[in-house]
């Protein structure tokens, strides 16, 4: 947890079976038992971390794939297969995830799930609130709810497997998920884009819409600092041969090489035509691409070693993506905290998905609490929320964002989502003081 969150349990245990879990959590139920579900622990949220003594859940061995369908293109499998391993199985029958994170090694399909993970390609496969078909969940009490459909069309009565998406482990625990799979790609090229304005980008992001259209898989930026960072700790080659304010990272995925690779070649040729890059560059290798994205996916990592890191996860109307980068360095430099040498913070940087408007915003200082953490929250909070933004994009709420929900969820949703808690929940026993509990 980036060295932030530090758990407290005496007992963990690994269940097997959806039954194992209803006897588990029917007990500690009837016995006020506090429990916490864990799956990969790869969030950044503290979501996962039991702080106060609660029984741990660990999912890892519920790891079996349970149903593919090759023709619907649906997979059915447990809260505690891998990510990645679930997206090496279905390539096989010709099919990828339709969630991909940077720690795809670790994270678990639960757990991505239980976050509404969001990832580096929602831009094209949307979220998972539009992929889960279906869900097993354990409810509190220990009931079973069997919710586990495959079919894409269901319009009988409420869609009660959204209320698990996304609410952490605080409603039930998810032992099982149908997902709905895409089609694996053809063909697929990289482009990443060297510019000197933050506006530039919006505008090669609406071209790229217009002249790629239905094969742009992702649009991802990040700033100079940040390209700085992951060379200097990564030790990565950049991406490009010169430096730039900005670079913009975009992938396609299609059927057709030629035809994608021309549909690129016009879209870069609309880019020098209104002067937009100053440098581009495209990679079609399949080694030539790993390397590009796992210069992008390693960005947080090389923060991580570059200090201590304070990482926000917000989404933002365009707008405002940049502003919110410049307003935290006016912010903290006002206080005399950043600008100098000696400062207590070293870097403020900014990167994110632009298809989807999430941005991560990383405050690096020389040690964690103190004046820094006092002047970033709960200002940053207010900012994003006086802006239009939303405080959690895709990293969920977890152990510390649920006190800042009022900047962007009114008082009556907040209050809707403490009642839903209380009906699933009455005894109060998963995942305390997480989440809505905290709001």
């Amino acid at each position: 947890m980036f060295d932030k969150y530090f758990g407290d349990s005496q007992l963990a245990l690994f269940p097997k079976t959806a039954q194992q879990v209803s006897t588990i959590l029917a007990y500690c139920n009837e016995h006020h038992i506090s429990v916490v579900t864990q799956g990969g622990n790869s969030g950044v949220a503290g979501g996962a971390i039991a702080h106060n003594g609660e029984v741990i859940l660990s999912l890892r061995d519920m790891n079996k794939v349970r149903e593919i369908d090759s023709v619907a293109g649906v997979i059915v499998a447990e809260s505690g297969c891998v990510l990645e391993d679930l997206d090496n199985f279905v390539q096989e029958h010709g099919f990828i995830m339709p969630v991909d994170l940077g720690g795809r090694k670790r994270c678990m399909i639960g757990g991505n799930v239980s976050t509404s993970a969001g990832g580096l390609r929602y831009l094209r496969y949307g979220s998972m609130h539009a992929n889960v078909l279906g869900l097993e969940v354990v409810l509190p009490d220990g009931r079973i709810l069997d919710a586990l459909f495959s079919l894409k069309k269901d319009a009988s009565g409420y869609d009660i497997k959204q209320l698990f998406i996304g609410a952490e482990g605080t409603l039930g625990v998810v032992t099982a998920v149908s997902i709905s799979l895409a089609p694996k790609p053809r063909s697929s090229q990289i482009a990443v884009l060297g510019l000197n304005e933050f506006s530039k980008i919006h505008r090669a992001f609406v071209l790229a819409r217009q002249n790629l259209g239905e094969i742009v898989s992702a649009f991802e930026f990040w700033e100079k600092r940040c390209n700085e960072i992951v060379v200097e700790f990564e030790k990565y080659d950049s991406p490009l041969d010169r430096d730039h304010e900005f670079y913009v990272m975009i992938e396609t995925r299609g059927s057709v090489v030629s035809h994608d690779a021309e549909k690129m070649d016009m879209f870069l040729e609309c880019l020098q035509d209104e002067g937009i890059v100053d440098e581009s560059r495209v990679f079609s290798e399949s080694e030539a691409m790993a390397a590009v994205w796992l210069f992008r996916s390693q960005m947080a990592s090389a923060h991580t070693k570059s200090g201590c890191m304070y990482v926000y996860d917000f989404s933002l109307p365009p707008k405002h993506q940049y502003d919110l980068l410049v307003a935290t360095k006016q912010h903290m430099t006002s206080l005399g905290l950043y600008g100098n040498d000696d400062s207590p913070i070293k870097d403020i940087t900014e990167f994110g998905h632009v298809g989807d408007q999430n941005l991560h915003l990383q405050v690096i200082a020389r040690e964690f609490g103190g004046a820094v953490e006092a002047a970033l929250e709960p200002w940053i909070y207010e900012w994003v929320g006086s802006h239009g933004g939303s405080v959690a994009a895709e990293h969920g709420l977890g152990a510390h964002k649920g006190k800042f929900l009022k900047y962007s969820k009114s008082p009556v949703v907040i209050q809707t989502m403490k009642d839903i808690k209380q009906m699933f929940d009455p005894r109060g026993i998963m995942n305390p003081g997480k989440h809505i509990s905290c709001a």
